[in-house]
């Protein structure tokens, strides 16, 4: 994994410093609470419902074990004991003391670790496939450019006042795990017909409250180009952007109304305008240096048999959340925070302390985070396998969520969130309770439910299987649900059921849409397949019945 280097450390501490420096202006009374504001909001620090909300980048959700170690301390000094991964890879502190967040921001400094813009409008955390550099069918590993883009668009000068947040996700794979067409800006790693690598760029995707699918504007974009193309797309958003309408600010409200042939041709006059300059093109002896940094730590091994007698529950564990790795010998493990009972993404401090140990003791020191809010381990190997699932037990780190109904991804929602109109946490343990009552938790195969507490939808309740949108009408809350949204092989956005169903009523209606699925399912079907095979009508009709 990547290892900031002397430049990286000395800006981190830079920029914390410059912190520091503006929250004691703010309490000195020499910055009012706006403008301060969009200075808190750059280095990722909200003020929410109860306290302050603090995200921590994780760069395309790769993280060491130091790191883990270092979060379990802020965890327990500065918070209330545990932390909570979001579906952008990042973890969040909810529960922090403005008048300690220098020294927060100080302690992350130590293992390279910061919060700079992880919100406000400006460029955010790059997302990627936690499992890039380990599938079968990359083109390329997509961290390195991740890298690279992260490094040169950090405080870039010209793009550090967007009309809107601007959100970037890379895939090197034919499978897209990271949902490319709901981002602002999302990229593919392709070969042409030369079998050159470039990328196919699509601009113009975000969910919220109007969901729209980024389409394609430029088929390859060569490897070299992309950091000039990527400049030229910011370029036509900062200058003909929306910034009057806080519901039109996002790239998306642009490429509507000009649409994408008119978005494109201006994109394109400005690139060609622009790439031949030499300072703006990709540096490969850089590119190869951070690809050294991205080499796979490990060479293939045997596998050797484990002859040790195991039981049900490891079985369960292992054939849910354990799949292949392309180095032969190895395996890829995931670990859901998903627990009966829990915050969907909450992880506490004496778990983080425990992955730290398990990172090191089983997978070269390297954790990664996903989308769905839970962890992986990339690099273990198989012979391991069984002696991790005890260590993980002890720490009910072990539930064998990953892909089953019981893995629900959910936002912090209204008991946190400033922004939530419902709650999404509670929801989510209703659900789970009532179908482990009922014995078919574990039993529906690959399906996923996401809870968004608000149409920003922090959870990506638009592309889950099935998704609940919180509404509040008057002093009532209420759920909308859509069915058959995902991402992988293609993304696609969920359609609505009809009229959104109240609170007390929502358990029983997601258990209506299960109890269809499993009797209408042919054996090896997942839930989307149900779904496009037999439509919505019947599944409507259970609910409104």
């Amino acid at each position: 994994m990547y290892k900031y280097d002397e430049v990286d450390v000395n800006f981190i501490n830079q920029r914390s410093n410059q912190f520091t420096k503006q929250v004691e202006r703010y309490f000195d009374n020499e910055l009012d609470d706006d403008q301060f504001r969009s200075i808190r909001l750059r280095n990722g620090l909200y003020q929410e419902l109860h306290a302050y909300m603090l995200r921590v980048a994780i760069p395309y959700g790769t993280i060491n074990s130091k790191q883990l170690v270092q979060l379990a301390h802020i965890a327990d000094k500065y918070d209330r004991g545990y932390g909570h991964f979001t579906t952008r890879q990042n973890i969040q502190f909810n529960w922090i003391k403005l008048s300690q967040i220098t020294e927060i921001i100080a302690d992350l400094a130590k293992v390279d670790m910061h919060a700079i813009q992880t919100s406000g409008k400006v460029m955010r955390n790059i997302t990627a496939d936690p499992l890039s550099g380990i599938r079968e069918d990359e083109v390329a590993d997509a961290r390195p450019y991740c890298e690279l883009i992260r490094q040169w668009f950090t405080v870039h000068p010209e793009f550090s006042w967007l009309p809107g947040k601007f959100k970037i996700a890379i895939n090197g794979s034919e499978r897209d795990e990271i949902g490319l067409q709901f981002h602002d800006l999302g990229l593919q790693v392709v070969l042409n017909d030369d079998n050159e690598l470039g990328f196919s760029v699509y601009v113009g995707g975000g969910l919220g409250a109007a969901p729209m699918l980024a389409p394609n504007i430029k088929s390859f974009v060569p490897e070299q180009d992309i950091l000039s193309y990527i400049e030229s797309v910011l370029r036509v958003y900062n200058l003909i952007g929306q910034r009057s309408n806080d519901k039109r600010l996002r790239i998306k409200f642009l490429v509507k109304k000009l649409g994408i042939e008119r978005f494109s041709e201006l994109v394109e006059r400005d690139w060609l305008a622009s790439k031949g300059d030499d300072d703006i093109k990709l540096n490969a002896v850089k590119l190869n240096k951070i690809k050294q940094e991205f080499s796979l730590p490990i060479e293939p091994i045997k596998s050797i048999t484990n002859n040790t007698t195991v039981d049900f529950n490891y079985s369960i564990w292992k054939n849910n959340n354990v799949i292949s790795n392309k180095i032969d010998g190895y395996s890829i493990v995931y670990i859901s925070l998903s627990q009966l009972g829990s915050a969907p993404g909450n992880i506490y401090s004496d778990q983080l302390i425990q992955l730290s140990k398990l990172a090191s003791s089983y997978s070269l020191g390297e954790v990664r985070t996903t989308k769905k809010q839970d962890v992986v381990l990339p690099y273990v190997r198989n012979q391991d396998l069984y002696v991790l699932w005890q260590q993980l037990e002890l720490f009910d780190l072990s539930s064998p969520h990953n892909s089953t109904l019981a893995h629900i991804v959910a936002c912090p929602g209204a008991d946190y969130c400033s922004l939530a109109k419902t709650e999404s946490i509670s929801v989510a343990q209703r659900v789970q309770q009532r179908l482990n009552e009922n014995g078919i938790l574990f039993e529906t195969g690959e399906l996923g439910l996401h809870i968004s507490g608000c149409e920003n939808s922090c959870a990506h309740h638009h592309v889950a299987d099935i998704g609940l949108l919180g509404l509040n009408k008057g002093e009532e809350n209420f759920y909308q649900i859509t069915l058959g949204g995902g991402t992988k092989h293609k993304t696609v956005l969920g359609k609505k059921i009809g009229r959104a169903v109240s609170s007390d009523n929502v358990i029983d209606a997601v258990e209506k849409i299960v109890g269809v699925y499993i009797k209408n399912r042919k054996p090896d079907e997942n839930f989307n397949q149900v779904f496009n095979r037999i439509g919505i009508q019947l599944f409507k009709e259970s609910v409104y019945a």
